[in-house]
């Protein structure tokens, strides 16, 4: 019987989001701020919601405020006039 090894696809999944996030705050510091915001909060949410999954402990509240957070820089991102 083959078992997985979750703590691989965690630790790549935590990669790829810290990735997102640092493409995103080089972009924004380039000055192409929607774009930015859009890759910050993609990664916010991924990095949130994989480690929701693979805690073990449950608390909502640790993954309801960022989750909302990252929903929220998303929205502005998308409403920016103007934005590059």
């Amino acid at each position: 019987m083959a078992t997985i090894n979750f703590s691989k696809y965690f630790t790549q999944i935590r990669a790829a989001s810290y990735g997102l996030v640092l493409i995103g705050l080089a972009l924004g510091i380039a000055g192409a701020v929607r774009s930015a915001a859009i890759l910050v909060a993609i990664g916010a949410a991924t990095f949130t919601s994989n480690q929701f999954v693979f805690s073990n402990k449950r608390r909502k509240i640790e993954f309801i405020l960022p989750m909302a957070l990252a929903l929220l820089l998303f929205v502005v991102a998308l409403t920016l006039p103007h934005a590059k």
